[in-house]
C-alpha cells in the first residue's frame, strides 16, 4: 500500500530553507487535507514520515513541523522523538488549561521548538508564552493592522519569541511581513507542498502478529510485550487512552506502557489487540465489513457466557472478529488461517468444519440476516431463550460503539 504525506517549506528572511512543515495526505492527486472519518491526521504524519517513508527523506536533516491537538499533547507520544527532528505545532483548537501549559514546560525543559498554529492574539495565551518559541501568523484571515499588533502584544510577554507569516501568497504580502518583523514564512509566493510517497510494507501487522503470538504463550514475558508495543507509536498511543479512559477508574494518569498493560491485564489486551488488528487491516476497505465483524465478536461472546455454552468466550469472539476477514484481505481464508494465532476449534470454524463455534456463527449469521426459520431452528439446538438471545444481540449493537472507539 502506497502512502503519502506532504512537505511544505519554511524559509527564513534571507529566503533559505529552515524547516518543513509536514501535512497530512491520503493520495498524491488531491493536494490539500481531506478529513476522514476515524482518522487522526496527525498519527498518520507520524507514522508515514517516521515509519515508513523515512524522516530524513521527507526533510534532508531539518526539523519537521508536525500538527499536535490537545489529546496527542496530553497523552506525552512526542517525546519518543527526538528534539532534533520535531518541532511541536500546537493547533489553534488547543485550550491552554493548566495541563497543556505544563505539557509545554516540560517540552521546553528537553528543548523541542514549540509553535502555535494560526494564532489570534487572546490573553488566554499569556501564561503559555514563556514556553513558545514561534508564534505563526495565517495572513489569508488577517489584515495588515492585526498582523502587526500581534507582534506588539506577544513581546511584552516574550521577547524572545519568533513570528511565522503562513499562507503568503504574493510579494507585497512577503515584503509586509518583512518589515514587520517576522523572522520566517510559509506559503504559496514560495512554494506549494510537495507531496511524498512511500510504500507500506505493512510491518505494524507484523508486529501485532509478533504480540498475539507472545500474549498466548502460558508464560507471558512482560518486557517482550512492553518493547513491542512501544515499537509502534499508533499502538502505544491507543493503549495509553484505553488505560486512562475512566473505563478503568484509575485516579492518577498513567503515562508508562509497562503501567498501561498490568492495568489492562493479559486477557483484555489480547481481545484489545485483535480489534485493532482487524481495525487495521480493514483501514481501506468498507466500513460496514468491520462493524458487522464486530457485532458478530460481542453477540457470540454474549450468548457463549450467558448460555454457559461448551465453547471458551475468548474463542467465540474471536471466530466473530474473523469471520470476514477473507473478505477484507481478499484472500482465501486457508491461508490467512496458516499465520494466524488462534485455537485450531476457531479455525476449524472458520473453514467451514462442522463443531459447535460454526454452528453459534450460524446462528450469528442467520440472525444478521433475519432469517428467522434458521434461526429458530439454530435456538432449539441450543436449547437456548428466544427473548434472551433477541436482547443479546441488541446489546451487540450497543456495544459497537465501544468497540469502534478502540
Amino acid at each position: 500500500m502506497d502512502v503519502y504525506v506532504a512537505r511544505q517549506a519554511i524559509f527564513d528572511i534571507n529566503k533559505e530553507v529552515i524547516a518543513y512543515e509536514v501535512l497530512f495526505r491520503n493520495n498524491n492527486i488531491d493536494n490539500e487535507f481531506i478529513s476522514i472519518k476515524n482518522v487522526n491526521p496527525t498519527l498518520d504524519v507520524i507514522r508515514n514520515s517516521f515509519f515508513v517513508i523515512g524522516i530524513n527523506k521527507i526533510t534532508g536533516g531539518k526539523k519537521a513541523f508536525v500538527n499536535f491537538d490537545e489529546e496527542l499533547i496530553k497523552s506525552e507520544i512526542i517525546e519518543r522523538f527526538s528534539k532534533d527532528h520535531l518541532a511541536v505545532e500546537v493547533l489553534e483548537s488547543v485550550k491552554p488549561d493548566y495541563v497543556i501549559i505544563d505539557c509545554c514546560r516540560r517540552l521546553k525543559e528537553k528543548r523541542y521548538i514549540i509553535a502555535l498554529d494560526d494564532f489570534s492574539y487572546n490573553e488566554q495565551f499569556d501564561k503559555l508564552m514563556k514556553y513558545i518559541d514561534i508564534i505563526k501568523v495565517d495572513f489569508l484571515v488577517t489584515k495588515g493592522k492585526e498582523r502587526k499588533e500581534i507582534i506588539s502584544k506577544i513581546k511584552n510577554t516574550n521577547i524572545n519569541i519568533k513570528f511565522l507569516a503562513e499562507k503568503v501568497e504574493t510579494e507585497e504580502e512577503y515584503r509586509e511581513a518583512l518589515s514587520y518583523g517576522y523572522s520566517y514564512f510559509q506559503g504559496y509566493f514560495f512554494c506549494r507542498p510537495v507531496i511524498i510517497s512511500g510504500r507500506d510494507v505493512s510491518g505494524y501487522k507484523f508486529t501485532y502478529m509478533n504480540l498475539i503470538n507472545e500474549l498466548n504463550k502460558e508464560t507471558v514475558n512482560i518486557e517482550v510485550v512492553e518493547a513491542l508495543v512501544k515499537s509502534d507509536v499508533f499502538l502505544s498511543y491507543k493503549l495509553l487512552k484505553e488505560a486512562n479512559s475512566a473505563y478503568h477508574y484509575i485516579k492518577r494518569k498513567i503515562v508508562s506502557i509497562r503501567d498501561a498493560i498490568m492495568i489492562i491485564g493479559i486477557n483484555e489486551l489480547k481481545r484489545w489487540i485483535f480489534i485493532i488488528t482487524l481495525k487495521q487491516i480493514g483501514e481501506n476497505n468498507i466500513d460496514e465489513l468491520v462493524r458487522m465483524s464486530l457485532i458478530r465478536a460481542s453477540f457470540m461472546e454474549v450468548v457463549s457466557k450467558k448460555f454457559h455454552l461448551d465453547i471458551p468466550a475468548f474463542d467465540a469472539f474471536l471466530t466473530g472478529i474473523f469471520s470476514l476477514i477473507h473478505v477484507l484481505l481478499k484472500m482465501p481464508i486457508e491461508k490467512i488461517l496458516i499465520d494466524l494465532p488462534i485455537s485450531s476449534d476457531v479455525k476449524d470454524a472458520l473453514l467451514g468444519k462442522n463443531n459447535i463455534i460454526l454452528e453459534l456463527l450460524e446462528l450469528t449469521i442467520e440472525y444478521e440476516k433475519g432469517n428467522w426459520i434458521e434461526v429458530n431452528k439454530l435456538i432449539k439446538k441450543f436449547e437456548l431463550n428466544e427473548e434472551f438471545v433477541g436482547n443479546c444481540y441488541l446489546n451487540s449493537l450497543i456495544n459497537l460503539k465501544i468497540l469502534e472507539e478502540i
